[in-house]
């Protein structure tokens, strides 16, 4: 039996959220409006390393890699 997955955003929300993480706006979940914790909470994050976006209220998660881009 395979291990469920996490909820994720679809891509264009996904897209949305981390273009407004990386310009350092103001950031609430597109599904619900809840609010969003940031791992890690450096803001600009160290190039190359991995910034998670999720949810409190529902859960979704959206990753991206700093300094990708």
């Amino acid at each position: 039996m395979r291990k469920p997955r996490p909820v994720t955003y679809n891509p264009a929300q996904a897209l949305n959220l981390i273009a407004n993480d990386r310009s350092g706006s103001a950031l609430s979940c597109p599904s619900c409006s809840g609010p969003i914790d940031r791992t890690p909470p450096d803001v600009p994050a160290p190039p190359r390393s991995h910034v998670t976006l999720r949810c409190r209220e529902c859960g979704r998660i959206a990753r991206y890699i700093a300094g990708a881009a």
